[in-house]
């Protein structure tokens, strides 16, 4: 008797077929954060509120009232 192909034939060794798992994973968490940092900074709204540090900037400008000997 003959025995029939195995229909899904791998190319390599089941180690190769790992990394290529592995690897591809990684390519496709990769490109997904790229595209949300790139959907967040194409939609950003320029209309938010100043910062803590921008705040703390324009207080320390105005002048001090003098200090009393």
């Amino acid at each position: 008797m003959k025995r029939d192909p195995v229909p899904h034939a791998r190319d390599g060794p089941p180690e190769t077929e790992a990394w290529k798992i592995i690897f591809g994973a990684f390519a496709v968490s990769g490109s997904l954060v790229i595209g949300w940092t790139l959907f967040v900074l194409l939609t950003d709204s320029p209309s938010r509120a100043p910062r803590l540090g921008d705040q703390a900037s324009q207080t320390t400008d105005s002048p001090a009232a003098p200090a009393k000997p």
